[in-house]
């Protein structure tokens, strides 16, 4: 890891000066860490092992889809969510007592949850409403948007119709500037 990226208080508290070489300091890491994308593949590797002692297996084209050899269930797994489809509870169960062994898990029979984003079942209907309470708001305050003046509900202004021989004009050529950087980042967020 480079040096200069290792806050002060580490360097003294562990005496890394001493330690450093070439501008790194070189370590080995026993455990995943949270946020580091590395630690997503040994995690993988090791939940493959000790499900598959149970029945599981990773579905060979499609990543992070699993299922169970001879049991009507398969579930999805995006870093530590667990999405279950099964026919009957005893194999919601029977996943759950496999995991258990090696994990600690917390259940949401209602399914209301996955990955930040809200579902509402309603099996009656049929039909699956999903949302995210808040994040729009959230993200108009942290782009510090400006509401227009006349509500606009498109990203951008609607052109004007054209009837007529003027219907068939070509479309102008765009004059905007193009962004710097630091906007183009910001539109990409």
């Amino acid at each position: 890891m480079p040096f200069n990226l290792i806050p002060d208080h580490f360097v003294q508290q562990y005496d890394l000066k001493a330690k450093a070489k070439n501008g790194f300091v070189y370590m080995e890491i026993r455990r995943g860490l949270w946020g580091l994308p590395q630690a997503g593949i040994p995690a993988n590797k090791l939940l493959k092992e000790r499900i598959a002692k149970h029945g599981y297996y990773e579905v060979p084209h499609t990543p992070g889809l699993w299922k169970h050899y001879s049991r009507p269930i398969c579930f999805t797994l995006v870093v530590d969510d667990f999405g279950i489809k099964y026919v009957g509870k005893e194999h919601a169960e029977h996943l759950f007592k496999a995991l258990r062994q090696d994990y600690q898990l917390d259940v949401d029979w209602a399914g209301s949850l996955y990955c930040g984003i809200t579902l509402e079942w309603d099996y009656q209907a049929r039909t699956l409403d999903i949302s995210m309470p808040g994040y729009i708001q959230r993200m108009l305050e942290k782009f510090k948007h400006v509401p227009p003046p006349k509500p606009q509900d498109s990203p951008y202004p609607a052109p004007t119709k054209k009837c007529g021989k003027e219907a068939q004009d070509p479309i102008p050529i765009d004059q905007t500037p193009l962004l710097s950087a630091k906007d183009k980042q910001r539109v990409q967020q």
